[in-house]
C-alpha cells in the first residue's frame, strides 16, 4: 500500500541533499543593486502589485519616449516644409543635380520629404495604439536610416549614432509586440539586433571622451595643469564606464539595470545640452530667439564646403537643438524598453531581475 507521503520523501538521499543544496544556494544568492535599494519600499508596498497595476500606462510611457522625436520632426517639417525642400533639394543629397535640374529636384525633395512626413506621423500614433506594429515600426526604421542620407548628414558622426541607437530600440519593440517573430525565432535575432544598435550612442561619446583625454594641453601652470590632469582623470574613467556599459549591454549581461542607468543619465544630459526652451521666449505676443546663446551652442552638423555657421539662420540652430532634445529622449525610451523586458533569449542573462521579489502578492 501506498504510504501517502510526498514524492521527495521516497527519493534517494542524494537527490534530498541536492534539492537542500539548491534552496540553500537560493537563499544565499546575492540580490541586485536595485533588489537592495528597492527592498526598504517593497516592505511597505508590493512593488509586483504596483508594476501590474501601473505597468501598461509604463510601457505606454516608455512608446511614447521612442516615437517622441518622431512626433516632434513631424510637426516641425510640416511647419518648414519648404525650408526642408531646400535643405534637402540645394544643401542635402540631391545638391549635385540641384544646378541642372532645380525644378526635378524639387519634386524628388518633396516626395522623400511627404514620404517622411507621413511614416513618421502615421508611424507614431499606429505603435501609440499598438494598430498595425509590423508597417509602423518598418516604416520608422526606414525614415531613421533614411534621414541621414537625405539631409547629407553620413559625416555628422552624432547624428548618426543617435540614429543607429533609434532604430536598435525600434527593432527590441518591433520584437515585443509581434509575438509571431518568437515562433519562428526571428523575435530573438531582431531583439539581439536592437540589443547590439543601442550602445551606438555611447561608443560615439566615448570616441569623444577618449580624444579630449588625449588632448591634454602642455603649460608651465602648475595650477592649470593639476585642473587639466584632473579633467584627464576623469574623462578616462567615464571613457571607461561608457565602454564597458556599452560592453555588458550589447552581451545581455546585467544589461536592464545598466540601460535604466544609462537611460536616466541619458535624460540628465539630455536636459543639459540641448534646452531648446531656454532659448525661445515670448515677448509682445512673439517668440524671440536668444541669438547670442544660440549660436555659443550650435549643435554639431555637417556642412558643405560653401556654408558658414554664422549664415544659419537662428530658428534653424533652436530646431537643431529641440531635434536633438527628442532624439535623446527618444534614446532614453529605448533604453528603458531593454530596461522593462529584458535583453531577450539570445543573451548571456536573459533572466535578470531588478525589482526585488521579497514577499507574496
Amino acid at each position: 500500500m501506498s504510504s501517502g507521503k510526498p514524492m521527495i520523501l521516497r527519493g534517494s538521499a542524494a537527490d534530498e541533499d541536492e534539492l537542500h543544496a539548491l534552496v540553500k544556494s537560493r537563499e544565499k544568492e546575492p540580490d541586485g543593486l536595485f533588489q537592495r535599494v528597492m527592498r526598504p519600499l517593497d516592505e511597505r508596498v508590493s512593488i509586483k502589485l504596483l508594476m501590474r497595476v501601473w505597468g501598461p500606462r509604463l510601457e505606454f510611457a516608455v512608446r511614447l519616449m521612442l516615437v517622441a522625436t518622431f512626433i516632434d520632426d513631424s510637426f516641425r517639417t510640416g511647419l518648414h516644409f519648404s525650408d526642408h525642400i531646400k535643405q534637402v533639394g540645394e544643401q542635402g543629397c540631391l545638391r549635385w543635380l540641384a544646378q541642372s535640374s532645380p525644378n526635378f529636384v524639387g519634386v524628388l525633395a518633396t516626395v522623400a520629404l511627404a514620404a517622411g512626413l507621413l511614416s513618421q506621423a502615421f508611424g507614431s500614433v499606429c505603435l501609440l495604439a499598438l494598430h498595425q506594429p509590423d508597417g509602423a515600426t518598418k516604416a520608422l526604421i526606414g525614415w531613421t536610416i533614411a534621414q541621414p542620407v537625405l539631409y547629407a548628414q553620413l559625416s555628422n558622426f552624432e547624428f548618426v549614432s543617435e540614429s543607429l541607437s533609434l532604430v536598435g530600440g525600434l527593432f527590441m519593440l518591433r520584437a515585443h509586440l509581434l509575438p509571431e517573430l518568437a515562433a519562428h525565432g526571428a523575435g530573438a535575432r531582431t531583439q539581439l539586433i536592437g540589443r547590439l544598435l543601442l550602445p551606438a550612442g555611447y561608443i560615439y561619446r566615448a570616441g569623444l571622451f577618449l580624444v579630449s583625454a588625449l588632448t591634454l594641453d602642455e603649460t608651465n601652470s602648475l595650477g592649470t595643469y593639476v585642473s587639466s590632469l584632473s579633467m584627464f582623470v576623469i574623462k578616462t574613467a567615464v571613457l571607461i564606464g561608457l565602454l564597458i556599459s556599452s560592453a555588458l549591454v550589447a552581451a545581455g549581461l546585467k544589461s536592464r539595470t545598466i540601460a535604466l542607468v544609462l537611460a536616466l543619465v541619458n535624460l540628465v544630459f539630455v536636459f543639459y545640452q540641448h534646452p531648446f526652451f531656454l532659448f525661445v521666449s515670448l515677448h509682445h505676443g512673439q517668440w524671440k530667439y536668444d541669438e547670442e546663446e544660440l549660436y555659443m551652442s550650435l549643435p554639431q552638423l555637417a556642412l558643405t564646403g560653401d556654408i558658414n555657421p554664422l549664415d544659419i539662420e537662428p530658428w534653424m540652430i533652436y530646431d537643431l537643438h529641440r531635434y536633438y532634445f527628442f532624439l535623446g529622449l527618444s534614446t532614453s525610451g529605448a533604453l528603458l524598453l531593454l530596461a522593462q523586458f529584458g535583453p531577450g533569449e539570445i543573451a548571456i542573462q536573459k533572466d535578470e531581475v531588478i525589482l526585488p521579489s521579497y514577499r507574496g502578492d
